[in-house]
């Protein structure tokens, strides 16, 4: 069996509350009464933002990951100038200093 998306979950948690709600005096009977509807409907509220904010901070991060692949790109491009110069103003002998492998 597949595990439920946490919105499956959450909405199988909000059909469960309402069908609680609908039969309140049958199932209080049983130990469903009003505190454990709730503490369940407190729970179910706290699920929903919580998968909110988690939402948001995927959306942010895919966002960061973008910068930073762009930056990291920018990176690359300016290290290869620089050990351009290097290999054309140094000795091969030097190169290591600046992080370049002793190869042409």
């Amino acid at each position: 069996m597949a595990t439920k998306t946490y919105a499956e979950q959450i909405s199988k948690a909000q059909v469960m509350l309402s069908g609680l709600k609908g039969n309140a005096e049958q199932v209080a009977r049983r130990g469903l009464d009003q505190a454990f509807q709730d503490k369940l409907g407190a729970d179910h509220d706290l699920a929903v933002s919580l998968n909110n904010e988690q939402e948001k901070l995927k959306a942010d991060l895919v966002t960061k990951t973008a910068q930073l692949d762009a930056k990291l790109a920018e990176l690359a491009s300016e290290v290869s100038e620089a050990q351009k110069i290097v290999k054309m103003d140094f000795d091969q002998s030097r190169w290591k200093e600046f992080g370049i492998d002793a190869k042409r």
